[in-house]
């Protein structure tokens, strides 16, 4: 339970005795001289000198006798040179204290400062009470006794800087005025600084720090705060930030020194996760970018001693120095994960900040991570991660090494279980480099390289799944207004894999040209090559590995008619194709390759149509429906056509003639409070429906979409289709390539039944065979304020490869809030024609004060293996997460 409370209003006091004397004796007025910074050098050493005595004494304004001496001192040294002073007071100072002497020393003698315009200080009573006011003339200085708040103009933007506190001593600039109690004693003129104490809170847009005394220098832009915390607001996180610091110092316009620091987003005095520091240097690389205190990435440089990340009063994580630019939380590790796999064993994996690491400054536009993990059954792996950019290039390294003692196991079927890698010694390395060139030119260039063909798969399985794979190259381009130009070349370092080298290849794309005054327009593109396949050292695929010329054009030309409400545009297009290796053999009917040697040049003739509709739409301003969320119903339809002919020199390159109808509807609606409606599609429902002459076997066919821009089936494919056809595992009877095989009807649906309900849903129905070959259907739901949840069903027909028959899976998955503390999250999949659940996850997070934590079990059983991962996380800062970072965000009724 935590209480806090303000009392505000007059307050009596009664004594027996009143004494009157001058403000010079009182300890308030000594601790406030011994910091005057009327030349900048005095101030880094008598901030030192009177440290030592801030916060000792238990009265505010009675006598300090252990400050005495110090001011004394600094009286002593008065009359000395700034350098010299600067000199005397380093003696006996900590490191931490010369370094920021020193630093600040060198940027005197490199930086030659311009007079800057100063806005005026403005101090007004905070309160119906006004304060006392007493003033010296001869030293130029004013005690102020009572709640006062102080302002000064930033920057013509509106930018305030604000302060209150209950006592005050103010140096003022120019001729001293007389001593008086009256209200008009708080226009004091030019002030050049001022030192406050009791309940100080200063504020500068969304920062506010409050602190036990302060002194701020208003001339040289410096301040001394003991005690203080800071308290500002990420909004891209939705967190509150706390800085505390025992001492903080603003040593110049853009240095800030700091001890004894600690930073969380917990307003607690003892936080549950937060980061300390014993000492820290901050430069400030640029100016403040607008009234909020918002600043550009990269724009600081912090040196850090004893960074620690403590859990309540525990240390987890120390590390001695580190450099840091303050763009994410300052402690070198980035992700951690904790957890037991069934094929693992416990697992630790995680991932640093290498530049910190170092303590080094990393460059600007560089980011650096060394990757350091351990698996139970597998082994101790490291690597490192380099990503850098700016206007002109950028790119990504990536290196990993590992002594691999165990088995790969990359699916359910037995010729993927138990692979043993043939040395135990893996690893990777990849680097992809884009540079921008002059006149529009651009470079890219790449290198993947594996240990084996199976590393991959299994430790970058996503990568693997989605990637570019592991390919060197190296590719030259250029886009000139509507024309294309690149050249590309290609080779193979990885003697397991089967590539198709590039040596080189050249294109050129000419797109949108406009002939005869706008009445045709032209399209071309044009490749030439010298390819050579090669085949994995254990491959058993028979395949010509010498060098050919392979050749390919394509010039189409449209003429486009506008017939409101229509845009017609008929077009003819010719392709030739040239191949020297075993010229063009596949037909495309049965997929087969007759083994002999065809065709080297091949024509293609192509004849078609397309036809787009104006989009044709209607209102109905009467609908209106409190159940279905309606206010009023637009109903839009675009229809369009599509058909294509072909003509060929050889029925190898064999087209399918082709007709397409489509059809895109939206009902929409207005939806939200009045004043502030959006118009959304409630519903959405489009159409497609194909027909093709001379279809392929339906065992050999699955769903297809069909391309309008192009349904042309590409040269490389029909020039050697046991490599661009990509089944080069020989004895399957698949055949890759572009556009329909077969006459269908394919259907997209999402209805939108509120803001917090959808319903999704799509379909590929094969019309000859009257069979669906593909349906997926799912609703979604958020119960406000504790539930959302999935329910969905995903078919596909049975087709046969290696041992799966197809699927017909249903999806589930929920969140629960089961109280402000514990919230459960649930996923589970089941096949019906396998009769077996393919993957359940069951997870509990249980929210402390701005901390998560995650308990996660989860069994695959397509790849036969159990984990069970535990998270933590601090809230709004997902680069701490330890853990899984699925649910980073969930917990709670804020989380949605």
């Amino acid at each position: 339970l935590v209480i806090r409370f303000d009392v505000s209003g007059e307050i009596f006091v009664t004594a027996d005795k009143r004494e009157m004397r001058d403000p010079q004796g009182m300890g308030l007025y000594k601790r406030a001289v011994a910091l005057d910074v009327s030349d900048g050098p005095r101030f880094v050493i008598q901030q030192e000198a009177i440290v030592p005595g801030f916060g000792e004494g238990k009265t505010v304004f009675g006598e300090q006798p252990e400050l005495i001496p110090e001011v004394e001192r600094e009286a002593k040294y008065a009359e000395v040179e700034p350098s010299a002073k600067k000199e005397v007071a380093v003696e006996g100072k900590t490191e931490f204290i010369q370094e920021v002497i020193a630093d600040e020393a060198q940027q005197e003698k490199q930086e030659i400062k311009e007079p800057k315009f100063a806005y005026p200080v403005n101090i007004s009573p905070a309160g119906e009470v006004e304060p006392k006011i007493e003033s010296d003339e001869v030293s130029n200085i004013a005690t102020i006794i009572g709640r006062f708040y102080l302002w000064q103009k930033q920057d013509e933007d509106g930018g305030l800087m604000e302060l209150q506190a209950d006592n005050a001593v103010v140096f003022r600039s120019g001729k001293a005025g007389e001593q008086t109690d009256s209200k008009e004693a708080l226009d004091m003129g030019p002030v050049r600084g001022i030192y406050v104490s009791g309940n100080v809170v200063m504020t500068e847009g969304a920062r506010t720090i409050r602190a036990e005394e302060l002194y701020y220098d208003f001339e040289n832009k410096r301040a001394l705060i003991i005690n203080a915390e800071m308290r500002n607001f990420d909004t891209k996180r939705g967190i509150p930030v706390y800085v505390r610091a025992k001492r903080l110092r603003q040593v110049s316009e853009n240095k800030f020194a700091a001890e004894n620091i600690t930073l969380t987003s917990s307003e607690f005095y003892q936080p549950q996760i937060s980061s300390t520091v014993s000492k820290i240097i901050i430069t400030d690389l640029t100016n403040v970018t607008d009234d909020e205190g918002q600043v550009g990435d990269d724009k600081y440089d912090a040196r850090m001693h004893d960074v620690r990340l403590k859990v309540g009063k525990k240390t987890i994580f120390y590390w001695p120095f580190m450099r840091s630019n303050l763009e994410r939380p300052d402690i070198p590790i980035k992700t951690l994960r904790v957890g037991h796999d069934s094929r693992w064993g416990t697992s630790v994996e995680s991932r640093w900040h290498l530049s910190r690491l170092l303590g080094l400054k990393e460059p600007e536009g560089v980011e650096s991570t060394l990757a350091l993990d351990h698996f139970g059954k597998r082994g101790t792996g490291v690597g490192a991660q380099i990503e850098y950019g700016n206007e002109e290039y950028y790119g990504n390294m990536l290196g990993y090494v590992i002594n691999d003692r165990g088995d790969d196991r990359l699916g359910s079927h037995t010729s993927r279980q138990n692979l043993e890698p043939d040395d135990k010694l893996r690893g990777r390395f990849s680097w992809v480099h884009r540079h921008f060139l002059p006149y529009n030119w651009q470079f890219t260039g790449g290198i993947g390289y594996a240990s084996d063909e199976n590393f991959i798969e299994g430790y970058y399985r996503g990568e693997y799944n989605i990637g570019a794979g592991q390919e060197t190259y190296v590719h030259l381009k250029r886009i000139e207004d509507n024309w294309g130009l690149s050249l590309l070349a290609k080779g193979r370092i990885n003697d397991f894999a089967d590539v198709l080298e590039e040596m080189p290849s050249a294109e050129f794309h000419l797109t949108g040209q406009s002939l005869a005054d706008g009445k045709f327009t032209l399209y071309s593109d044009t490749q030439v090559s010298r390819l050579q396949q090669k085949i994995g050292d254990d491959h058993s695929t028979l395949i010509s590995q010498e060098q050919f010329t392979f050749i390919s054009h394509r010039t189409e030309v449209d003429m486009p008619i506008f017939a409101d409400p229509f845009k017609i545009v008929p077009y003819v297009a010719g392709t030739f194709g040239y191949d020297d290796r075993s010229g063009f053999t596949r037909t495309l009917v049965d997929g087969s390759n007759s083994g002999a040697f065809g065709e080297e040049q091949v024509w293609l003739g192509e004849l078609g149509i397309r036809i787009f509709c104006r989009p044709l739409w209607k209102v109905y301003p009467n609908v209106k429906s409190r159940l279905w969320d309606l206010n009023q119903l637009r109903h839009i339809i675009e229809p369009s056509l599509t058909a294509a002919v072909y003509a060929e020199s050889n029925k190898a390159v064999r087209q399918r003639d082709t007709i397409n109808f489509g059809i895109f509807q939206r009902l929409q609606t207005k939806r939200g409070p009045a004043g502030e409606q959006r118009t959304v599609d409630w519903m959405r429902f489009d159409t497609d429906i194909t027909f093709v002459d001379d279809p392929a076997d339906a065992e050999d066919s699955g769903p297809d979409q069909f391309i309008w821009a192009k349904p042309i089936v590409p040269m490389r494919v029909f020039s050697a289709p046991e490599i661009f056809g990509g089944d080069l595992i020989s004895g399957l009877p698949r055949f890759e390539m572009f556009g329909p095989k077969r006459n269908y009807i394919s259907t997209d649906y999402v209805w939108r039944v509120s803001d917090t309900s959808a319903i999704l849903s799509d379909m590929n129905y094969d019309m000859q065979s009257g069979v669906i070959q593909q349906f997926n259907i799912g609703v979604s739901r958020l119960l406000w304020p504790n539930m959302s949840y999935y329910v969905g069903s995903r078919y596909l027909r049975r087709v046969n490869i290696l041992d799966e028959k197809g699927s017909n899976m249903v999806n589930f998955a929920l969140t629960y809030v089961l109280d402000p503390r514990y919230t459960v999250v649930l996923s589970q999949e089941w096949d019906f024609d396998y009769g077996q659940t393919v993957r359940s996850d069951i997870t509990l997070i249980r929210k402390y004060h701005r901390l998560h934590c995650a308990f996660t079990y989860s069994a695959d059983e397509s790849l036969d293996r159990q984990a069970i991962v535990f998270s933590i996380w601090p809230e709004g800062i997902k680069e701490l997460a330890i853990g899984k970072r699925n649910y980073v965000g969930i917990g709670g009724s804020a989380g949605y």
